[in-house]
């Protein structure tokens, strides 16, 4: 029984962005992409068209939908009907989600076939097919130049030079090999079992392998300060809302001689603005231990490692 490759997404904006993520997981071999648009489709159809055009070889499906209502706890059931819809049943299914400032990558450039076939090659046989599921790392990058706030339909930022700020996470996004048994989870991190929502944890040899080959993921969390201002106006204008983003808001609205100009340049600054996060403390104040407001803050310690050109990818 032969194989197919399969990438999913689901989006809503980011249009600095989802094309090159697109573009890279076509580039790094997945016969199939599976597009998911929440709410704001118009720019991702020309995302798609264009794919479309760039990989007459490959199933480029695209999804758009409308509902806003409740579609939180809905996501998980859209990826998995998506599934549904677009596997075929008379293959094995390698799947994979992102989202779109996420980069699946592998050591020197290969691909997710280069590394299926190496898998197969260490662990033989049908039997072995189904310890093919790895929860690879989660590496969060900078862009040495940052990346404009415009709509982009070339995929610039995949020749872009980056900063490594270091693993992020050790067990996140599943790539895995598709069970009818089990279910991808919503945020795309593990298999849930659909009988009971246990967890199933991966092979300790395989995610072995996995680290052989350096498999991760980057995540571009900050590329420009528009994308940055708005992340933070929409914590800030959920407060009312939200009691969990209240103190979020509060930071920000409490504390006028925090620039947020400044804020994001110390999170993407080419060395770490402070030496840790006890310095980070005194110079932010106690705010600065809000859970949410920490996924920026982290970034202003951490050391940068130079990765150059980390998500160019051999044309497929």
């Amino acid at each position: 029984m032969h194989t197919e490759f399969t990438a999913i997404t689901m989006v809503r904006g980011e249009e600095d962005v989802v094309y090159a993520a697109c573009l890279h997981h076509l580039r790094l071999g997945f016969d199939r992409l599976v597009v998911l648009s929440h709410v704001e489709h118009t720019f991702l159809r020309e995302c798609v068209a264009r794919l479309r055009a760039q990989f007459p070889d490959r199933e480029i499906g695209f999804i758009e939908i409308e509902d806003e209502q409740g579609f939180s706890k809905r996501k998980a059931d859209y990826i998995q009907g998506a599934l549904e819809i677009y596997l075929k049943r008379d293959c094995h299914n390698v799947v994979y989600g992102f989202d779109a400032d996420e980069f699946l990558t592998f050591n020197h450039g290969r691909g997710v076939k280069a590394f299926f076939d190496a898998f197969c090659q260490r662990f033989p046989g049908e039997e072995n097919l189904k310890r093919f599921y790895f929860r690879v790392p989660w590496i969060n990058v900078i862009c040495k130049t940052p990346i404009p706030p415009q709509p982009d339909l070339h995929g610039r930022l995949l020749d872009a030079e980056y900063w490594s700020l270091g693993e992020q996470a050790s067990d996140t996004k599943a790539l895995c090999l598709y069970r009818q048994s089990h279910r991808l989870h919503m945020g795309y991190h593990w298999l849930m079992a659909k009988s009971d929502q246990s967890v199933l944890e991966p092979d300790a040899e395989a995610t072995a392998f996995a680290r052989e080959w350096e498999a991760c993921v980057y995540h571009l969390p900050l590329r420009n300060v528009e994308q940055f201002f708005a992340r933070i106006g929409n914590y800030v204008a959920s407060a009312a809302k939200q009691e969990k983003h209240n103190r979020l808001s509060r930071f920000f609205l409490d504390n006028p001689h925090v620039n947020r100009q400044h804020f994001f340049e110390m999170c993407v600054a080419p060395e770490p603005s402070f030496k840790d996060y006890d310095e980070l403390k005194r110079h932010l104040g106690a705010g600065i231990d809000e859970m949410v407001l920490m996924a920026f803050t982290k970034l202003m310690v951490k050391p940068r490692l130079d990765i150059g050109r980390a998500l160019l990818t051999p044309p497929a």
